[in-house]
């Protein structure tokens, strides 16, 4: 059946989005963490005496490390909220399918009501917004015109 193929796919892109959010968190994570021990290695050889250039840019390249890391949680950030997107849209095509695969399954003198249930909850979620044509389409027609 073809809802069961949507649900394997489902579950299998959802296993590769985690598992890419993890490895995103863990380099921000690793980023972070790199730059706070290069910027605390830096300041302390600046308060031990040796405030030349090396102590310098060790100070330098752990602030720079720390907005790296920064932009890396604010990517992974954005990520999650696209991905949470994009599987709420794919589980309404599931929910979709499954619904029409359900209607088509009732007997011919209720189908044609279920069919315009299914339709009508489809038009009213507004996502997409369709276009006049499809609305044209679902409207009934008139005589002579």
């Amino acid at each position: 059946m073809a809802t069961d193929q949507t649900q394997a796919q489902l579950a299998e892109y959802y296993k590769l989005n985690v598992s890419q959010l993890r490895w995103s968190f863990g380099s921000s994570l690793a980023a972070l963490f790199a730059g706070l021990a290069a910027l605390l290695a830096g300041v302390g050889l600046v308060l031990g005496g040796n405030s030349g250039l090396a102590s310098q840019l060790v100070v330098l390249g752990g602030v720079l490390t720390e907005f790296i890391g920064a932009g890396f949680f604010l990517l992974y950030s954005r990520n999650v909220k696209q991905l949470n997107v994009f599987y709420d849209k794919l589980i309404k095509h599931q929910d979709t399918l499954y619904a029409m695969s359900l209607a088509n399954h009732i007997p011919e003198p209720e189908r044609s009501e279920a069919l315009q249930a299914v339709i009508g909850n489809l038009l009213s979620r507004g996502e997409p917004p369709f276009p006049p044509e499809v609305l044209k389409a679902f409207a009934p027609q008139r005589a002579g015109g």
